[in-house]
């Protein structure tokens, strides 16, 4: 099939075009003591222990911190806590926090506040999407599933400025979650002062190198220097406004108009190559440890009994054609339900044995596994496309459908929702197919695993195999690397041949930076995670 003519049609006939505008190098609008920068949307939450979401971390990264901290490089760091021992048995961690720590009222930050802040992320009353971090430390489970109080959890202030963490077993990428926002330090007194209000500018209190200044929903949040962070005299930028651009051709139009200093992750794909051209150095392309996929609902009647109409679905979706003449922005087919690079590359030979066939042995295998799934030409299967808002989601969405509709002749409807309604839809299983993805939060696999752990509030395909969670199980007790890595492996392997979701492609990330924003070191951070605290302006560039 020529889908890349049929994706052109598409194109040209002005479902997925978007014109250009003309561009502006100007920094003359730039004030100097204020960074603009695209976070994608609204955040759902600045509540640390309740976000879940890239547009959310990108402001908590600055708002917040945490017992460790990160460089450029994705490298673990100190950060509240100026060191830490691990036990011979890799069980035990202890943290020594640094002097004087203080939140951004002033009022004094020890050992006990991160005791509150981790119990409260697992608290069941909280249901925080993000508990599993610390399903692995004593009691985490437990306390989770209701069956122990919070106070039971393996985390203890020996004194002021000391934090033990009991595990249940070695984790060797348990400081990599310690360095995720939702694990960052948050004002006991505030929070229980205001409640679900304590989010609001004029109550919120923080523990990073800004404090929320303002917030107009849908409209922008202003940060401003937080004189009390720790690494005060190292932190350059005064203010920080974060701007929620949905439609990417607004973020890309602000950038010209010198409106806007950093776009976010994602950049037009009509407009990239030309982007590239025309502003050179300040659009950057990174491969990035993440992965885009569309995801079964396995709760869904026909789809979650239907294995061989999964396979098909999947089989049909031509994800050179996708990456290569849809989207053109540095995105690499992906075959498998992790990426090739993860771990360096140790689970790069999981990926379906199709994936090597050509396109028509791809096409004729999907259509004898369509009409075996019991659909045909006088027998259409008709289904619903789910996406959040968003230009490139459309785009993936619409060629996903011309795909199915012309090797197998699926009837299919597509229909978008905003970023927070959209993330409810996936964790109710409200929908049949929608658009999946997923960053990865530290260089090993067990962050993609748990995508397909049943009982996982992060796995939204709903999907619960017990010999998978078995397999997982097993490989976090084995302390054999290899022995351990043949058990994921194992484990991944089931939910690749369950065909849960259809992966697409291996994440690059495109930001256009403006020249006077200096100390960014955008090539070497593969995980993007990004602190304004980093960067500088410099109004002679």
């Amino acid at each position: 099939m020529n889908f890349k003519r049929l994706i052109l049609n598409l194109l040209l006939g002005g479902l997925l075009g978007v014109s250009l505008v003309a561009c502006n190098n100007d920094s003359s609008n730039h004030p100097n003591d204020t960074l603009r920068v695209d976070v994608g949307a609204e955040a759902p939450s600045l509540d640390p222990t309740k976000s879940e979401d890239v547009n959310s971390s990108r402001i908590m990264y600055d708002l917040f911190a945490g017992l460790v901290d990160f460089n450029q490089k994705n490298e673990i760091i100190p950060g509240l806590a100026q060191s830490w021992e691990i036990s011979p048995d890799g069980k035990t961690y202890t943290f020594h926090l640094r002097d004087n720590l203080k939140f951004s009222d002033g009022s004094q930050l020890s050992a006990k506040d991160v005791v509150y802040s981790w119990r409260r992320l697992v608290d069941p009353r909280i249901a925080s999407s993000y508990n599993f971090l610390l399903s692995g430390v004593e009691n985490g489970q437990d306390i989770i599933d209701g069956k122990q109080a919070i106070d039971k959890l393996g985390v203890y202030a020996a004194d002021e400025q000391t934090v033990v963490v009991k595990l249940i077993m070695p984790d060797s990428a348990f400081l990599d979650k310690v360095a995720m926002p939702n694990l960052f330090v948050i004002p006991q007194a505030a929070i229980e002062k205001y409640a679900a209000q304590w989010t609001d500018p004029g109550k919120m209190v923080t523990s990073g190198a800004y404090v929320l200044k303002e917030h107009v929903v849908n409209g922008y949040i202003l940060a401003d220097k937080n004189p009390n962070y720790y690494a005060e005299s190292s932190v350059s930028i005064a203010h920080i406004k974060y701007l929620p651009y949905v439609d990417l051709n607004a973020s890309v139009a602000a950038y010209k108009t010198g409106d806007l200093d950093m776009t976010f992750q994602m950049l037009p794909v009509d407009q990239y190559t030309q982007l590239k051209k025309t502003y050179q150095d300040q659009v950057h392309t990174v491969q990035q440890e993440a992965i885009g996929y569309y995801e079964f609902n396995m709760q869904d009647p026909i789809l979650g009994k239907n294995l061989k109409l999964r396979q098909a679905l999947s089989m049909a979706v031509d994800r050179t054609a996708l990456t290569n003449d849809v989207l053109q922005d540095g995105k690499s087919p992906l075959y498998s339900v992790v990426t090739p690079t993860i771990n360096g590359g140790k689970y790069a030979d999981l990926a379906y044995k199709w994936s090597t066939w050509s396109a028509q042995q791809r096409i004729t295998e999907a259509k004898k596994l369509y009409a075996q799934a019991g659909y045909g030409p006088n027998h259409p299967y008709k289904v619903t496309i789910m996406y959040n808002t968003n230009e490139m989601y459309k785009k993936i969405s619409i060629a996903l459908a011309a795909m199915w509709k012309d090797t197998l002749g699926v009837q299919v409807e597509v229909q978008n929702q905003d970023w927070k309604t959209f993330l409810q839809t996936r964790h109710k299983g409200a929908y049949q197919i929608a658009r999946g993805g997923w960053f990865a939060d530290y260089n090993n696999v067990t962050t993609y695993t748990l995508l397909y752990q049943c009982g996982n509030p992060q796995n939204d395909t709903h999907w619960c195999d017990m010999d998978y969670n078995k397999l997982l199980s097993k490989g976090d007790a084995e302390q054999n690397p290899t022995l351990q890595q043949q058990d994921y492996f194992a484990a991944l392997q089931r939910a690749q041949d369950a065909y849960i979701a259809i992966p697409l492609f291996q994440f690059s990330f495109n930001r256009m930076v403006k020249p006077y924003v200096q100390g960014y070191e955008i090539e070497q951070n593969y995980l993007d995670h990004v602190q304004s605290k980093w960067l500088k302006l410099d109004s002679s560039k």
